[in-house]
C-alpha cells in the first residue's frame, strides 16, 4: 500500500535530482543544445540538491 501523508524532504530532493538529470536530457533531444552544456547543468542542480541532504539538513534518525 502507498503511504497517503505528504512526502518526506530525502523524497522531495530524490525528485529533484532525479527532474534535474532528467530535464538536461529532455533538453539535449528537444531542443539541441549540446550535451556538453546541459549535463553540468543538471549535474549541478543534483549536486545542490545532494548538498543540501547531506550537509544542510543532515537526516536524523526516528
Amino acid at each position: 500500500m502507498l503511504p497517503t501523508d505528504a512526502p518526506s524532504r530525502p523524497d522531495v530532493l530524490l525528485l529533484l535530482i532525479g527532474t534535474a538529470l532528467l530535464a538536461a536530457v529532455l533538453a539535449t533531444a528537444a531542443l539541441g543544445l549540446p550535451f556538453r552544456m546541459t549535463a553540468p547543468a543538471g549535474a549541478l542542480v543534483g549536486s545542490v540538491a545532494i548538498a543540501d541532504g547531506v550537509f544542510r539538513n543532515p537526516p536524523t534518525d526516528g
